[in-house]
């Protein structure tokens, strides 16, 4: 990837995130690399986190390894769309976008489906 794509795809990421933070409810917003490392992020506003850095960087490297095992299944399941799970504090949505991941915390009481609608929209 030349320097000039390079610039475009970081700039994409940081304007993906902005974007999905402004939805109602959405905690967080980040992009993961396909090594677990957070490429660009956003908190919103007066928001603590759940967890420490250490532990954040602990649960981005999972997830990017969940998201690696189950491509193992694309040919005859189809792409993962996104992966969800709903705890009694936050809703987790990770959405693959090439070689990244999507992350989004969000109230519990709010909809992947909405989410992931949203940034189909975005992306597409």
């Amino acid at each position: 990837m030349t320097l000039i794509q390079e610039t475009k795809n970081n700039e994409f990421m940081e304007n993906l995130c902005f974007s999905v933070l402004e939805l109602d409810g959405v905690r967080f917003v980040g992009m993961i690399d396909k090594g677990g490392n957070l490429v660009s992020s956003q908190f919103q506003s007066k928001i603590n986190p759940f967890e420490t850095e250490e532990k954040r960087r602990m649960m981005y490297m999972q997830m990017a390894l969940e998201i690696s095992m189950r491509k193992d299944f694309d040919s005859s399941l189809g792409e993962v769309d996104y992966i969800a799970s709903r705890r009694k504090n936050v809703l987790m949505v990770s959405i693959p976008i090439n070689n990244n991941l999507l992350l989004v915390s969000a109230s519990p009481n709010g909809s992947a489906e909405k989410i992931f609608d949203y940034v189909s929209r975005i992306i597409s």
